[in-house]
């Protein structure tokens, strides 16, 4: 009970500071937990997206399946699914990001971060959604380490099950990330990803 209490207050810090930086940057989205009815709506999108499969979508009914069935006590390792909604209109899903936690391992995974693609250029996701996750791991990761779950200098932070190699190409170009041998996967550390964040930020805010 303890352990449940520390780290749902790990992710509420999380979703706080994530949603002050937002306001700082004047950007137009909140992020919150997902919820039931979130995944409902992402699963039905899913299935229109399978029926496209050149489009190399993620399968997010076998993702959110998974999702439900790891319980930490039981599978080692903890999940948690954020949806990124526009302030205006009021809550509108924008985008999903589900990451896990494997504690005894020291390891960070995004395991489902959405292709994120809008036709409108000035939607505040577009060429951002990748920079926002990362954002979003290392908050995670602070308020891991400060309640002695991981330590974040030792963690290694993975992107899963990349769709193809134009959006690994995107990854690495973008941000500080070294793709794994033979694998659709790729992977930094918190020094250059806290370093990658706070640039970046500090940039956009001059």
């Amino acid at each position: 009970m303890k352990y449940l209490t520390l780290h749902e207050t790990v992710i509420t810090e999380t979703v706080h500071i994530m949603n002050a930086v937002f306001d700082k940057l004047k950007t137009p989205l909140i992020i919150r937990r997902i919820r039931r009815s979130d995944i409902i709506w992402q699963q039905r999108k899913a299935r229109r997206n399978l029926l496209q499969p050149e489009k190399n979508q993620l399968n997010w009914k076998w993702l959110f399946n998974e999702y439900r069935k790891n319980k930490p006590a039981e599978s080692g390792v903890e999940q948690t699914a954020y949806v990124f909604c526009l302030k205006n209109p009021p809550q509108e899903r924008a985008a999903f990001l589900l990451k896990s936690c494997w504690f005894e391992e020291n390891n960070l995974e995004i395991n489902a971060l959405e292709n994120f693609y809008r036709k409108t250029p000035t939607h505040p996701l577009k060429g951002q959604m990748l920079y926002f996750s990362l954002c979003i791991m290392v908050t995670y990761a602070e308020g891991l380490d400060q309640n002695n779950f991981l330590e974040k200098e030792k963690s290694r932070f993975l992107i899963k099950d990349i769709v193809n190699e134009d959006v690994m190409r995107f990854y690495m170009s973008e941000a500080p990330l070294a793709q794994l041998a033979g694998k659709m996967e790729c992977e930094s550390n918190y020094f250059l990803l806290s370093e990658y964040m706070n640039s970046k930020l500090n940039n956009r805010t001059l």
